[in-house]
Order: structure tokens, then sequence, then C-alpha cells
């Protein structure tokens, strides 16, 4: 006899969730690149006809948006404010780029979506009741927003993208960025010591300093400070 639910060992498809479809896509995604996922290749890990897959979704763009959506889930089921503005800026920064190496392939491709869905909503809010708690107006905290999102999700993209390269593709960039500190301290004599400096650069230290610096933007805004938000 086939499993519960299933005809033949096929699951039917009134019996899929919208969750299960997500999870399997994610699963696909992460393992073998977001190319791979496809109505066919998801019925076929699910158990159904590919058909049935439009029940939940019309397209692979809809199902795809839901995909990155749901990584933003884990970030915002992961985050609990402290108290602490600062330092809650500094957790999600550091849960988007957790979040983000564990999807690499994922993220280099859909990172620059705008999803829509209950995970990016979630850390929209997160983010804005930070700033507004920092002592920003809304137009403040609206342009704070967008400054910090577009900068983590260029750092998060540039990192996913680096950790989606094969190791004689990461080998070969490493070495054309020695090559590059070394030409550069050739042409500089000021610039003698930077081909050491870089290869003993810290990525952590140089990430939490981008969100300190950011930190800093949004303490000077708060205080007075003009922020280029009244633009002509």
């Amino acid at each position: 006899m086939g499993a519960a639910g299933t005809s033949g060992g096929r699951r039917r498809g009134s019996t899929l969730t919208r969750e299960q479809i997500i999870e399997a896509a994610v699963e696909i995604s992460t393992a073998e690149g977001p190319a791979k996922v496809s109505f066919r290749s998801l019925g076929a890990r699910l158990g159904v006809v590919a058909t049935a897959l439009y029940r939940h979704f019309r397209d692979k763009d809809e199902l795809m948006l839901a995909l990155a959506d749901q990584i933003f889930v884990e970030m915002t089921d992961r985050f609990t404010p402290s108290g602490d503005w600062a330092a809650d800026l500094h957790r999600i920064a550091q849960l988007g780029r957790e979040v983000g190496r564990r999807h690499a392939v994922t993220l280099a491709w859909l990172g620059y979506r705008n999803t829509g869905g209950p995970g990016d909503q979630g850390i929209a809010l997160a983010i804005l009741r930070l700033l507004l708690d920092a002592g920003l107006t809304q137009e403040q905290a609206l342009f704070h927003y967008e400054l910090f999102t577009d900068t983590m999700m260029g750092l998060h993209t540039v990192d996913a993208m680096r950790e989606s390269l094969d190791e004689d593709t990461r080998r070969k960039d490493d070495a054309a960025l020695a090559a590059l500190y070394a030409n550069v301290a050739r042409a500089e004599p000021r610039a003698s010591r930077m081909p050491a400096l870089a290869i003993d650069s810290d990525p952590d230290a140089l990430f939490a300093a981008q969100v300190d610096l950011h930190i800093q933007a949004i303490r000077a805004t708060a205080a007075g400070a003009p922020t280029g938000a009244h633009r002509p």
C-alpha cells in the first residue's frame, strides 16, 4: 500500500501546503542553487505532479520571492529586542550575515528583491522601531532605514557571493587581490605596508565597523546633525 494521502506512491496535491513547498524550495536552492528550483523538481521531491504546485503559486517568480522571504522569516524568528537600539541593530546586521552565509547562493541571486512577505515586513518593522527608539523623527527614521538596509544588503550579498564561489575560484580571487595591493605598494611608497596589512585584515571587525559607523550617523542625526534627507 502507498503512504497515507498518496496514490501509487504519489501524494495528493490537496494535502500539500504552501509551507511545505517553500521548505522544499529552500532545501533545493541551498543545496543546488536557485536555478535548480522548478515546479518539476519540487514535484519530484514532494511526491506530487508539478501542476499541483500551481494551486499555491502562479509562477516561479512568486515561488522564488516566497523562498527569499523565508530567509527573512528565519532572521525575525531569531531576533528578540533587548531594549538597547544600538545593540539590537548590531544583532539584526549579524543575523543577516549568518543567515546569508547559510543561504549564500540564494541570497546572491535574490538578495536585491523586495518580497513583500511577512519576513520582509517583520525586518522592516523591527528596524524602523529601533530607529524611532533612537529618537529619530519619522522622516529621519525612513532615511536611515533605507540607508542601513541598502548598506547591509550590499554587504550581505557580496559576502554571500564570495561564499558561493568554489575553492579554486576563491583562491584565484585572493591572488588577484594580493596582486592589486602589491602593485599599489610599488606605485605609492606611503602604501608600502598595505599588502601585509591586507592579509591580516579581520572581515568580522570590518563588518562590525560598518554597523558602528551607521550607528554614529544615527546618533548624530538624533542630536540635530543634517542627514541629507531634505533633498532638493
